[in-house]
């Protein structure tokens, strides 16, 4: 038996060290796997940031028209007094913590906001109509709008409401 035509094949496994191509190999593998954990870490900042702006915008927002539902509540004729669809803010009086209407928008940290004040009309059902019908006094429609750059990009947010004179 020391004569048979077997061939022997040399293993491979049995040789001492790491090869420089597995080396390179792990490298390239580890180098990829950070690279995509970096790119992962950076799109969750984004979004993360990009949440954020949205909340505090719509916090501002949701604001400016709890504040014009107060100075309603105080004296309806308080939003009546600027001529209408006129761009306004609201500003926090010192005394009694009473809301006031001002004229033109306001930057707050960089959010630009601003509160219309428009007509309401009405149709023969006493439906909300865009302008055909007949004016409702006793109804306003509130739209607070949030304006801010993110990366050079324009964003906004406008929420909507309408308020009525329930007490005339």
């Amino acid at each position: 038996m020391k004569n048979s035509t077997w061939v022997k094949i040399k293993s491979y496994s049995s040789q001492k060290g790491i090869g420089l191509i597995e080396i390179l190999i792990v490298t390239a593998i580890i180098g990829l796997s950070l690279a995509s954990l970096a790119g992962l870490g950076n799109f969750a900042l984004k979004i993360q940031h990009r949440t954020k702006q949205n909340t505090i915008a719509s916090f501002l927002a949701s604001e400016a028209i709890e504040a014009t539902r107060a100075i309603k509540d105080g004296e309806w004729s308080d939003l009546t007094a600027f001529a209408p669809d006129t761009p306004l803010h609201p500003i926090k009086t010192p005394s009694f913590y009473l809301w006031t209407l001002s004229s033109g928008p306001e930057t707050i940290n960089g959010f630009t906001r601003q509160v219309v004040v428009s007509p309401v009309y009405r149709d023969g059902a006493f439906n909300i109509t865009s302008s055909n019908g007949t004016l409702d006094d006793n109804t306003k429609k509130i739209t607070a709008t949030v304006s801010w750059s993110d990366n050079g990009q324009n964003q906004q947010i406008t929420l909507v409401d309408y308020l009525m004179n329930w007490k005339p």
